[in-house]
């Protein structure tokens, strides 16, 4: 979450150009991609030097590569933690065949799973790398997970539940719970209720943390619910030995007290690698006896790390490639226990501008997501997916379809709910397709503050109500779920809870949220079309949609 200044409010005017000028836009787009990126690159792999592909085979790993046949090569094997240059040289015995190169090796080796790392083609003679880094392709292999995750009834959730009774009497159908790993690991202890072997060492976990997180997910599994697992980081006020923290946090000047997974050593990668495995392992259990998390959400709104995934002050290209490695390890760990875990990133409302001026803190949305797409794709490309933020542009001020810095163009400051069909129809450019499908999105944190007074509180109802009822007719967005149920002191002075924080009285914006996707939704919305300044909601919604359409099956 994030707090940016006052603005000015504009005249509300209708959406329904918006969704013709992103389907024109994305078709430009897509034409330029293919004429001008992605044959020349196409072309350039099949012919450049370099490892082509890492692919699991039982207990082996089978390394593909392209290079001359009178080229002395090795590859560099690189734990995780290990930068570009480090790790170990492999010689094989290749094989040919359709022009390309193939060796095995063993996946363990001195108690070291292989599959978490990254392998590298070395020319011998002058041990220059040739071409890119890649990572295991197929970790899925290992898996021996099938079962089925629940398919959401609808897309209202709620985060920060306080009451579950209560929210499921609002008749929420998802959920989003954080897991801090602070809490979650016991760095100190050597054995407990709950630890889980990684490369030969063990990794435990607080017995009352798990305890906790059990008696959520189990009663909102129950109920049917989806849930999603926000999972960060928070950093303590000084250096205590923990292997969580990553050596270039700020710890004193960290704004939020959240800072990046340490994956610098090798004992944070195998923390973080047991925890992201002891969460996808408890979590997909085919009984449910603890409940089920179906989606993985990495980090908290990475693009403003200064603020909520703290590296200290460091470039934006170097700020991508750590949480790439963070993305790829989770991938790793719980798609090697259950391949239905469905990983995400996290992203605020920032797309082309950034939050704050300072390079060093931060970076627009649009860089990091094109960053981070260019190194998944060279390194071995994976299923990934947004946790996106849309909150109006300021913060106190809930009237998100007067936003001025979100407009109907890729190059927009900002992506609100006033241009939110913007997200899923840039992932779905062909650049972002991972086996011929687009990314998904999930809502998974974003409020209205409700100011003083009941005029206050129906503007913020009627942001819901607005947001809601257009979220509900964008095909690629498969959750919204709002932020939160109850107020909290330490947002600084906003106030997003469906209840107040004095005394917990139920806002307006209650009844909406609890009629939004039933069929009573028409009479209870009908208040906010004067508010919003329209006469029906076709007005509000992106172009050639329809107010009696119904949303798409979600998965």
């Amino acid at each position: 979450m994030t707090c940016i200044g006052l603005t000015t409010r504009s005249t509300p005017r209708s959406l329904r150009r918006v969704g013709a000028r992103v389907a024109n836009y994305t078709a430009m787009t897509m034409i330029k991609y293919l004429s001008l990126f992605f044959f020349p690159v196409a072309i350039l792999a099949e012919t450049s030097p370099g490892i082509v592909r890492v692919q699991l085979e039982q207990q082996q790993i089978r390394v593909e590569a392209r290079f001359a046949r009178d080229t002395e090569v090795a590859f560099r094997v690189n734990q995780a933690h290990e930068v570009n240059g480090v790790g170990h040289l492999v010689k094989c015995n290749w094989n040919w065949g359709n022009g390309v190169a193939s060796a095995q090796f063993p996946r363990f080796a001195e108690r070291r799973d292989n599959a978490f790392c990254r392998f590298q083609l070395i020319d011998k003679p002058s041990g220059q790398p040739l071409g890119q880094a890649r990572w295991v392709a197929n970790i899925e292999l290992a898996a021996r997970r099938t079962n089925a995750f629940p398919v959401a009834r609808g897309i209202k959730g709620l985060q920060c539940i306080e009451d579950i009774d209560d929210a499921l009497r609002l008749g929420i159908k998802q959920a989003a719970l954080n897991v801090t790993l602070d809490q979650l690991v016991d760095w100190r202890a050597k054995s407990g209720t709950f630890s889980r072997q990684v490369d030969g060492a063990t990794v435990c976990f607080h017995a009352g943390y798990v305890a906790h997180i059990d008696s959520q997910l189990k009663r909102l599994t129950e109920a049917g619910v989806v849930n999603s697992l926000i999972i960060y980081n928070r950093i303590p006020g000084a250096r205590d030995g923990s292997p969580l923290v990553h050596p270039s946090t700020d710890l004193a000047k960290s704004p939020f007290r959240v800072g990046a997974f340490n994956l610098s050593t090798e004992e944070g990668v195998r923390t973080y690698r047991g925890a992201i495995e002891f969460l996808a392992e408890r979590y997909s259990r085919p009984r449910a006896e603890h409940g089920l998390a179906k989606r993985f959400i990495i980090g908290n709104e990475i693009q403003s790390h200064w603020h909520w995934y703290n590296l200290g002050e460091m470039p934006q290209r170097q700020v991508v490639e750590e949480y790439h490695k963070a993305l790829r390890l989770a991938h790793l760990a719980a798609h090697g226990i259950h391949p239905g875990i469905q990983l995400y990133i996290s992203l605020d409302h920032h797309w082309s501008a950034q939050m704050g001026s300072n390079r060093l803190h931060g970076m627009p949305g649009r860089y990091f997501v094109e960053t981070l797409n260019t190194l998944v794709t060279v390194g071995g490309n994976f299923d990934w997916h947004v946790a996106f933020h849309p909150y109006p542009e300021n913060l106190f001020n809930p009237r998100t379809w007067e936003d001025t810095t979100a407009t109907d163009s890729f190059d927009t400051k900002k992506i609100t709910f006033k241009n939110i069909q913007l997200l899923p129809a840039f992932l779905r450019r062909v650049q972002f397709l991972h086996e011929g499908k687009p990314r998904r999105v999930i809502l998974s944190e974003q409020g209205f503050h409700s100011g003083d007074g009941p005029s206050g509180e129906r503007e913020q109802a009627a942001a819901y109500a607005y947001a809601y009822n257009r979220v509900r007719h964008i095909d690629g967005i498969d959750a919204f779920i709002l932020h939160r149920h109850v107020d909290h002191p330490g947002e600084g002075g906003l106030r997003l809870g469906l209840k107040s924080q004095r005394g917990g009285g139920e806002r307006a914006i209650y009844d909406v949220f609890r009629r939004a996707d039933t069929d009573g939704w028409p009479e209870a919305f009908q208040f906010a079309l004067p508010i919003i300044g329209v006469e029906n909601w076709a007005e509000t919604l992106p172009a050639g949609q329809s107010p009696a359409e119904r949303p798409r099956p979600r998965n």
